[in-house]
């Protein structure tokens, strides 16, 4: 059985040259692929009995618009940590946008469409599942979870939030852990679906996450867009020291109103959102681009070793040496 989208058999770029289908590899195995005109990255799928996992790492030159399809029911969760995803029907003018550090729910019924993903980087986590995986792994029937706020629909994807949830930190953590994984081969394969399935039961039980929130109003789009505005130089600009009174003029909000609107749109206040986003580039700093300690805290705004330290615990729950020896 295939589960979730697949690239259909007509595959072309966005310049209109055809390019290589992207190539999926189970995840037991390390790869770097060379995924076709303007992308590099990993791309890497495990796939579970229900359910299929895919991982995406990629650097991109351009927007990449593919044809996708869809064959059997099934439910999908994606969560995009940088980027933007856009599929849009072949038939209708149903469209499922999910923005950069949001995620969303959809029923996904047997359909055809364009799939389309750009940013200069792009980090997502897909997964897709049956009904009965998630009644196997939860214990309950899907519409007693959803509280039939996403009933099926036999034509077009249906979407939970209209504008997709902020990603909490809770989960924003898992994501980042399965993604940057540090094991290899069986070991690999093991922790990450034991991550996924961590990942789905906070999604649709934890009390944070917002499944039983559907229903509540929302920022208005000016609003919402204005804390992405904010979002957006927070992480360019991680190294510099970073004030309440700056980003109420990046959203040209009150200080009051900018704290307001951003602790509805992700769920936390400003600065222990800022502290989060530093550990997990300092983080992959020292994994990934070897980075000493003391390096990867300069470069994320520390200029005391031991203060970074500090934080790093508090919001990793483990002490930042504890990277130096980890198996790669």
């Amino acid at each position: 059985m295939r589960i979730g989208l697949f690239p259909s058999k007509k595959h072309n770029g966005s310049d209109g040259i055809k390019s290589r289908i992207l190539v999926r590899k189970n995840v037991s195995k390390t790869e770097v692929l060379n995924l076709g005109r303007g992308i590099k990255g990993s791309d890497q799928e495990l796939l579970l009995n229900g359910a299929r996992v895919i991982l995406r790492k990629l650097t991109l030159d351009n927007f990449v618009s593919t044809e996708y399809e869809n064959t059997e029911f099934c439910f999908g969760v994606h969560f995009l940590l940088e980027g933007n995803y856009q599929f849009a029907c072949t038939k209708g003018k149903t469209k499922v946008d999910i923005r950069s550090g949001c995620y969303n729910l959809i029923h996904w019924p047997n359909i055809l469409g364009s799939l389309k993903i750009r940013g200069q980087e792009y980090v997502s986590v897909e997964v897709f599942f049956t009904r009965e995986f998630l009644q196997d792994l939860l214990g309950a029937e899907p519409d007693d979870i959803f509280k039939h706020s996403l009933g099926a629909s036999e034509e077009y994807p249906k979407f939970l939030w209209n504008q997709g949830q902020s990603i909490p930190g809770k989960l924003r953590v898992l994501l980042i852990e399965i993604l940057n994984c540090p094991f290899t081969g069986s070991a690999r394969a093991n922790y990450i679906e034991s991550q996924i399935r961590c990942l789905l039961i906070e999604v649709f039980l934890g009390r944070d996450n917002g499944i039983s929130e559907v229903g509540e109003s929302q920022l208005p789009i000016l609003d919402y867009e204005a804390i992405e505005d904010v979002v957006s130089h927070i992480k360019q600009n991680l190294k510099k020291k970073l004030t309440i009174k700056e980003l109420s003029e990046i959203a040209g909000f009150n200080t009051t109103k900018l704290k307001s609107c951003f602790k509805k749109v992700h769920q936390t206040t400003i600065f222990k959102y800022i502290t989060q986003l530093r550990m997990e580039k300092a983080r992959i700093l020292v994994l990934e681009e070897n980075f000493t300690i003391a390096q990867a805290s300069y470069e994320v705004g520390y200029s005391n070793p031991q203060h970074f330290t500090v934080a790093f615990k508090k919001t990793m729950g483990y002490l930042p040496s504890s990277m130096l020896s980890t198996p790669l």
